[in-house]
């Protein structure tokens, strides 16, 4: 098999689409024909999922897929097409369903007929219905799409995607003994291998871990834990098609928060307290960070989800999703998603490395955290809440001394915040942004609602770097927080330091599930030319972003990130 992608679990929608000429294959075009490309279609914001039994598979195995459909009110008539597609070549194999319907090399729709005979239908509801069963295909990289298309088929309205891998490697399992794993030398983890993690994986100084786009490593337990030492180095460039995913040892729709410790980068960029150690890591004495150099490289990671991560080992201990101490400027950020962490999604401790497209969802506690001096940058930044959990942001500078340098300060730019009341009106999720500690923040063009508690709490000494301008908070919309309006949604004296309109995003849809779409909708204040800030042209800063929040006209989640309740996928009582 080659080494290029492979497959994971993926429900995620491609909406408001027109098909490009250019990218279309042979089946593409003979479903479009001559037919006049019209302009994009509205998109429309119904759940559906389409998902495989497992990630990956062995040549002898038997696979099982399924697919929810809920229309959500979308009464609308559509085409709907199901394929089983290989990555690397485009080869398809279309799926009526219909009772008794087998896989074929003629392009039909769901109905089973083709394109010319095609009539499109409102969208019926299915709930967990499994499609096909049989035998895995070839060993190589796969996926089964879905999708939606206007009636006459010419434009893709919504697309989900179930990708996965049968391979004839054996699985790598490591620390199945219960012992440390320690790469010392350079080592390449390649995409046609699962790897399983059992026990603490130490990246060493002077070592590089390179992994290769769309592997797929799974892990469980409160000890497996991927550790890049102080010198060491992470070089993990997945893509949008094969995002390297690092997820639970368990079966689709079984997996829990908590199943394993996470990602730990240390680096040697400066803190507030010189060094430290972080937590989640045996011995104690061992995961060292933080130095001298705020240009330090820790790697690259790149199309990166960590997920079910985080494990609670007590109240002082509790390892995030992604954990980076002390990682320097040098280290590349982009495109990473933490979904359902025990703990934290995203913390930085000091350091100085920025993050652009960072996603946290479904964390248990706070989705971005900082402390002990970080002052990165951070644009593209997506936060959807657990309905339960606790705060959107929560940042510190240090508390043992409130005004220790370098001071917590971080700059964001393009921040969409959803809080548990956008999904459940029973939520208890807790403020949005709560800012403390000591530190500072300047933040331009955030978009935040649908928190329980205040949009903003500023508490400590924080305050009064708002009142001094040292803090700022522009170019904003708060909208619908704690049941409150206005001025009642900030906490901590601060609402006459922050530049906000109280006016509805209107956004297309945060739902907890699936596929959210968290554009603005044609005629947002979000999108209105002179309310959001122009980006300055520093670093890796996009000065084209000039709305408010993390998205203008495309939805940049599409394929890659993977969002929903696991019991979404958990068919044991599903109608087969």
């Amino acid at each position: 098999m080659t080494r290029n992608w492979i497959g994971r679990l993926l429900a995620i929608s491609l909406f408001t689409m027109p098909f490009v000429a250019g990218a279309q294959t042979a089946d593409d075009a003979a479903m479009m024909g001559d037919a006049a490309m019209s302009g994009p279609l509205s998109p429309t914001a119904m759940k559906a999922m389409i998902w495989t039994d497992k990630l990956g598979y062995s040549t002898d195995e038997q696979m099982k897929v399924y697919l929810t459909l809920d229309p959500m009110g979308d009464t609308n008539a559509y085409t709907c097409f199901v394929y089983r597609e290989n990555i690397e070549t485009g080869e398809r194999q279309y799926l009526p369903l219909t009772a008794g319907a087998v896989l074929t090399d003629d392009v039909v729709d769901s109905a089973g007929q083709t394109v010319d005979n095609a009539m499109a239908v409102a969208v019926s509801a299915m709930d967990q219905t499994r499609i096909w069963t049989g035998s895995v295909p070839a060993p190589g990289l796969w996926q089964w799409v879905g999708e939606l298309r206007n009636a006459d088929a010419t434009q893709v309205v919504k697309k989900i995607y179930g990708k996965f891998v049968v391979s004839q490697q054996p699985n790598v399992e490591l620390g199945f003994d219960g012992t440390d794993t320690e790469i010392s030398t350079d080592t390449t983890w390649t995409n046609d291998t699962i790897y399983r993690i059992r026990h603490q994986v130490f990246v060493n100084s002077g070592a590089t871990l390179t992994i290769e786009a769309g592997t797929l490593i799974q892990a469980s337990g409160q000890n497996a834990v991927i550790v890049v030492e102080k010198g060491g180095k992470i070089m993990a460039e997945g893509s949008r098609e094969a995002p390297i995913v690092m997820t639970c040892d368990a079966a689709v729709g079984q997996r829990e928060s908590g199943c394993w410790a996470g990602l730990i980068v240390l680096g040697n960029a400066p803190m507030t307290r010189g060094t430290g150690l972080a937590e989640g890591v045996i011995p104690e004495t061992r995961p060292a960070y933080g130095g001298d150099d705020p240009m330090d490289s820790s790697g690259v990671l790149r199309y990166v989800r960590v997920e079910f991560a985080g494990v609670d080992f007590n109240p002082e201990t509790q390892p995030n999703a992604f954990g980076f101490h002390g990682v320097g400027a040098g280290t590349v950020i982009d495109h990473i998603q933490a979904h359902e962490a025990e703990d934290d999604g995203i913390e930085f401790f000091g350091g100085n490395a920025d993050c652009m497209y960072c996603v946290s969802s479904g964390s248990k506690d706070d989705s971005l955290d900082w402390a002990f001096g970080w002052q990165g940058t951070a644009q593209y930044v997506f936060i959807q809440q657990d309905s339960l959990s606790d705060n959107g942001i929560e940042a510190d500078n240090d508390s043992l001394g409130f005004d220790r340098t370098p001071r917590s300060h971080p700059k964001l730019y393009n921040v969409t915040m959803v809080g548990g009341l956008a999904q459940d009106e029973n939520s208890s999720s807790v403020d949005g942004m709560r800012i403390r500690v000591g530190t500072a923040i300047t933040a331009r063009n955030v978009l935040l609602t649908g928190f329980g508690g205040d949009a903003i709490d500023v508490r400590d000494n924080s305050p009064s770097l708002f009142l001094d301008g040292t803090s700022s908070i522009k170019n904003a919309i708060i909208h619908d927080n704690g049941d409150n309006t206005g001025d009642a949604q900030i906490a901590g004296g601060v609402a006459s330091s922050v530049e906000y309109m109280d006016v509805a995003p209107a956004l297309v849809n945060v739902r907890f599930e699936a596929n959210p779409d968290p554009r603005p909708m044609l005629g947002s204040p979000a999108l209105v030319i002179g309310n959001a800030a122009t980006p300055p042209g520093a670093g890796s800063l996009d000065t084209s972003a000039q709305f408010i929040g993390a998205f203008g006209d495309e939805n940049w989640l599409e394929e890659w990130t993977f969002f929903g309740d696991e019991f979404d996928y958990d068919v044991e009582e599903a109608t087969e």
